[in-house]
């Protein structure tokens, strides 16, 4: 099945009238409504946590730190009802919340009261759902100065001059809400996360992600979406479902003039993507003065090249020089590797393997030292591919990937492969490598990878994590909005996509320098455990297959790793399962000790 693949959408032969004269009626954009606090209540609202319901310092800096937590526009009234009447007159802030992770417990000296506050910042909440991440690595100190008024408890006296929104209370009170855009070819959608407040109730839920779709994409996808025309508004508020429909209504600008039969289903697939959570049976939509379209069934899942993720992925590893597919419970035993001719599967040490619908790819890298070589090829499902040697790559090869294999194009596969540090693209067909720029990093690149969609890309730098977009349009061939995100690692190791928007990341605990793998948002803002403990040992190489998002939780992916102590190859479960010879399907041969499977690897 496809992973990287760029969805060829077959456009309805839906007949549009003219799109009418547009209306220009005001706009309402709903926000979540008032929120009382940041405490759990009845009906999906939130008890306010009053300033004096603790006279604990800790408790009460916490909760200063949750308080942003809520309605965007109330965020400054709930902060200022922590603080003392002199410092509410003073304290102006921007508008956005700072979203921070603390690096140690709060330090509260007994003698005093003031707190300090050590922290990581991460970046800025917006109204528009967007977390901005911050432009520049901040670890730093905020202090607080508190005091105790007898019978009235505490009182913030002296604050930073920011609103502070702790990543705790992020996870706490907001939902991940995944948005998205067509692609600049109109080929296939691209994800845009976002952060819903919890407790907005669900009727109100279409009118904020439709408005959000309207405002346009996050920056950093600027060059790799198309948003919504100029002018495109919603008129009035969505309603509530009736009768199993959910109707919108847009200005006559959300569908140009030219091209409206297609323009139309790329908007009404964009926005059942949108809504999918909270889609009844019907989606009636209304653009301008023409009759409202009736939408109904599953034909729009197609437009998101993720839906096609396989839940149990096929997997191999290089051993013995030789690719070799690992035994699977669900399927045969076959060792069968696509596309590889068994006279080509020699001299192997890292191997990427893909299929679109109606071709496979290979991307072998033989030989060792100076005679390291890169071959790559494509072929029909059920051939066997012509690897062709790629010239002018330096020495230290890297894994390669296969970042774009269109649906029927193979000749417009495009893959990605590190070396010498710096990152080169390739094609299935052969020929000369290309770099890929990377502006306003610095450090040698030492991982890549690129999500279902094709656009997105996370990569590692100097041990820093990044993401971006992948621009490989003529000859300009860059990495373009790129980002640094900051996860809770100290030194990043290791990247690869466990979902749509989540990112499988190994590298240096802060608390003790000891190596974990977890998996991150791709805002670096919340974060779960896969190993949290895997003792000294580096890992150098991670692979993901990332979760459906039909039928998965959109961080759980399947994960399988490389370390430095030796050539190996290990799977993350509750545990660190190295894969042995005896994972191998098909004869193994008498065993080795000093032969084990190595340099693991899906097929995307």
């Amino acid at each position: 099945m496809i992973r990287r693949v760029l969805a060829c959408t077959a456009v309805a032969a839906l007949l549009l009238a003219g799109c009418g004269i547009p209306d220009e009626s005001d706009v309402t954009v709903v926000g979540p409504g008032p929120s009382t606090g940041t405490s759990s209540g009845d009906n999906g609202r939130r008890t306010p946590i009053a300033r004096n319901s603790t006279s604990d310092r800790i408790q009460f800096v916490a909760n200063y730190l949750r308080a942003a937590a809520g309605e965007y526009d109330g965020a400054l009234d709930r902060v200022k009802q922590f603080m003392s009447a002199g410092t509410r007159e003073s304290f102006n802030p921007p508008a956005a919340p700072r979203v921070i992770r603390l690096t140690e417990k709060p330090l509260i000296n007994s003698t005093e009261d003031r707190v300090v506050i050590s922290y990581q910042l991460l970046g800025t909440l917006g109204k528009n759902g967007l977390l901005e991440p911050s432009s520049e690595q901040v670890e730093d100190k905020y202090e607080l100065v508190l005091d105790e008024v007898p019978g009235d408890g505490l009182y913030v006296v002296q604050a930073p001059p920011f609103l502070l929104l702790s990543d705790t209370a992020v996870t706490e009170y907001y939902d991940e809400h995944t948005i998205y855009f067509w692609n600049t070819d109109q080929t296939g959608l691209v994800p845009d996360v976002r952060y819903l407040l919890s407790e907005v109730p669900k009727e109100q839920q279409p009118t904020i992600i439709v408005n959000w779709l309207i405002g346009g994409p996050a920056p950093w996808l600027q060059d790799a979406v198309e948003p919504l025309p100029d002018g495109t508004k919603l008129e009035n508020k969505v309603p509530a479902i009736d009768k199993d429909r959910l109707q919108i209504r847009l200005s006559a600008q959300a569908v140009p003039t030219e091209g409206a039969v297609e323009a139309m289903e790329h908007l009404r697939i964009q926005l059942q993507w949108s809504l999918r959570s909270l889609l009844p049976e019907y989606l009636d939509l209304t653009v301008g003065h023409q009759q409202p379209r009736s939408y109904s069934g599953e034909d729009f899942v197609a437009s998101n090249p993720a839906s096609r993720l396989l839940p149990d992925p096929e997997r191999f590893v290089v051993y013995d020089r030789s690719v070799r597919r690992l035994s699977e419970a669900s399927r045969p035993t076959s060792d069968f590797v696509p596309g590889i001719a068994p006279d080509d599967n020699k001299d192997v040490s890292l191997a990427a393997l893909t299929t679109s619908g109606t071709a496979v790819f290979a991307a072998l890298v033989t030989g060792s030292g100076k005679n390291e070589r890169l071959r790559v090829g494509s072929a029909a499902i059920g051939n066997q591919v012509v690897l062709k040697e790629i010239p002018g790559l330096p020495t230290g090869l890297g894994h390669p990937i296969w970042a774009v294999t269109p649906e029927n194009d193979a000749a417009g596969a495009v893959g990605l492969i590190i070396a010498g540090g710096r990152l080169w693209r390739f094609r299935a067909q052969g020929g000369p490598v290309q770099e890929v720029s990377s502006p306003g990093t610095a450090g040698q690149i030492t991982a890549i990878t690129v999500a279902p969609d094709g656009h997105r890309v996370a990569l590692v730098v100097g041990g820093r994590l990044y993401r971006a977009v992948l621009n490989l349009s003529g000859d300009g061939q860059a990495l373009t909005g790129l980002q640094q995100v900051f996860s809770p690692l100290t030194s990043v190791t290791a990247v690869d996509f466990s979902g749509e928007g989540w990112l499988a990341v190994a590298g240096a605990g802060r608390d003790d320098g000891r190596t974990s793998i977890i998996y991150t948002s791709i805002d670096g803002v919340l974060q779960s455990p896969v190993l949290p403990d895997m003792g000294n040992e580096v890992v150098t190489y991670l692979t993901a297959y990332p979760a459906n998002p039909l039928k998965q939780r959109n961080n759980v992916g399947s994960v399988l790793y490389s370390t430095s102590n030796g050539r190996n190859a290990f799977e993350a479960l509750s545990l660190a399962v190295q894969i042995g010879a005896k994972d191998l399907a098909g004869p193994s041969g008498e065993p080795r000790p000093d032969v084990v499977p190595e340099a693991p690897f899906f097929l995307n």
